[in-house]
């Protein structure tokens, strides 16, 4: 390679937005309130809580409606607990699939 040059780019500051408050609120949370904010932005129908019990922490999601009969025979629960976000993001995601068959193009 022949003659190389060194040069020294100056940028202009960049002025923070809202946005960038809102990524550093984010990254002060601990891994489990980012987890169910996460968990409570997707499924904002449910309740979601997590809890520690003397069998490990629970994460918790209950309808914030009133189950129908319908609703119920066809297989929503009324509080679905799973030992971790993820597992719990899987079962509402199976309860929000039963909900919307009830549901249907009729309703």
């Amino acid at each position: 390679m022949t003659g190389s040059t060194n040069s020294t780019c100056v940028r202009a500051p960049v002025e923070p937005t809202a946005c960038d408050a809102e990524i550093r609120a984010w990254l002060r949370l601990d891994i489990r309130d980012r987890q169910l904010a996460v968990l409570r932005t997707t499924f904002h129908p449910w309740r979601i809580t997590y809890d520690l019990t003397s069998m490990g922490r629970v994460w918790r999601a209950e309808p914030s409606w009133r189950l129908t009969l319908e609703e119920v025979t066809a297989g929503v629960q009324r509080i679905v607990e799973c030992r971790n976000p993820i597992d719990l993001m899987a079962d509402l995601t199976d309860q929000v699939a039963i909900v919307q068959r009830l549901d249907g193009p009729c309703r």
